[in-house]
């Protein structure tokens, strides 16, 4: 028979716990308000950078202009073929831990863009929606020089790409910040070439912890921000990031977070910041009808905007994945309290069962006591 102390212990473990998550979820709730509150007011400013976008974008069509940020599709796989540089991507995660699938489904959608090997079935140049805000997966494998073979696992596409069958993109010997022991795991799972072309910034101590145990390279990471963003930070990204890619160290940005869609529901996304493709421009401003006279003269003004629409960018997504981490944190304390709640109720019901039971048990040795003396 259970141990009643044994019980007691339990019941006020749990209850314990219940108390933990209960404050652990209010103080979600207030900060997710105030979360919310900041990425609504920042829609607006993000939604005017893209209409503007839009409108220089479509002034230049037909001009001879040169910017470093920006390229036709052409030239962007000529160059990425050309093996001119190294790919990084910008993963948003969060400091601390107990919320849900949180950080699990970024890394997991990193996983997959950072490891994708062509084997979409739909993968094609000539099958462009003109979508600026998200990148086309199935445009990924021409992107980096992967020529789609048929449908095989990453594992495959690695030991062909090792013995030369696939012509990775990624041809630079790059240092990084991961210990040796770190990379030598790493080449395990991964071509050397390949691992050596990705680089990555990290937002949250989650997401460095993620990668840098699994060999990447980590140029730059960022504490204690992920659920009260600024956007001095997003600046300080946006400075590094173009720094980088106007020298050629690398050829592609790639911003990956949770995207916020309401209190109990939020989902990986992921967003090509540079380079600026004009191809995906083209049908989106072939419906702007209105022509305006922009002054100074719009190469000048485009010079002026592109960071301040690529920090625009990157600050939404921190805002993004700031409401979404309080909502998944909300959403997990306030399960974790209910399941506390519901676990007490039944070990006060086998509680009181074993009381039960061992009352029982002592009246009938009373009884049989008694009998025995007659």
């Amino acid at each position: 028979m259970a141990n009643l102390q044994h019980i007691r212990r339990r019941i006020k473990s749990v209850k314990n716990i219940q108390k933990i998550t209960n404050a652990m979820d209010m103080i979600a709730r207030s900060r997710f308000n105030a979360a919310r509150e900041a990425l609504l007011s920042n829609l607006p400013y993000v939604a005017k950078t893209k209409e503007i976008m839009r409108r220089v974008m479509s002034q230049m069509r037909g001009q001879e202009y040169e910017h470093p940020f920006i390229k036709t599709r052409d030239e962007l796989i000529a160059e990425q073929q050309e093996g001119a540089g190294k790919f990084l991507f910008i993963v948003i995660a969060s400091d601390k831990g107990l919320a849900g699938s949180f950080s699990s489904n970024v890394f997991k959608a990193a996983h997959d863009t950072i490891e994708y090997d062509g084997t979409s079935e739909n993968s094609s140049l000539d099958d462009d929606d003109g979508d600026d805000e998200n990148f086309h997966r199935k445009n990924f494998d021409a992107l980096k020089g992967i020529k789609p073979t048929g449908k095989r696992t990453p594992k495959q596409q690695r030991q062909m790409s090792a013995t030369g069958g696939i012509a990775r993109a990624t041809a630079h010997q790059g240092g990084g910040t991961q210990s040796g022991a770190n990379l030598a795991v790493a080449r395990e799972y991964h071509d050397a070439d390949y691992i050596d072309g990705i680089e990555l910034i990290t937002v949250g101590r989650k997401a460095t912890t993620y990668f840098r145990q699994r060999g990447y390279n980590i140029i730059k990471s960022y504490h204690g921000i992920s659920e009260r963003p600024q956007y001095k930070y997003a600046k300080e990204i946006t400075d590094l990031v173009m720094e980088r890619f106007e020298s050629g160290e690398i050829i592609d940005v790639t911003l990956i977070y949770n995207r916020f869609k309401s209190a109990i529901s939020c989902a990986p996304d992921e967003v090509t910041l540079l380079p600026i493709v004009t191809d995906d421009y083209a049908k989106a401003s072939a419906n702007l009808k209105e022509e305006y006279i922009y002054e100074p003269d719009v190469v000048t003004l485009l010079d002026k905007f592109l960071p301040r629409r690529i920090a625009t960018r990157v600050y939404g997504a921190m805002l993004h994945s700031a409401a979404s981490e309080l909502s998944s944190r909300m959403n997990a304390m306030s399960n974790a309290t209910d399941n506390a709640q519901e676990l007490v109720g039944r070990l006060n019901l086998f509680y009181n069962k074993v009381r039960q039971a061992g009352i029982t048990n002592e009246i009938n040795e009373i009884v049989g006591g008694a009998n025995a003396l007659e």
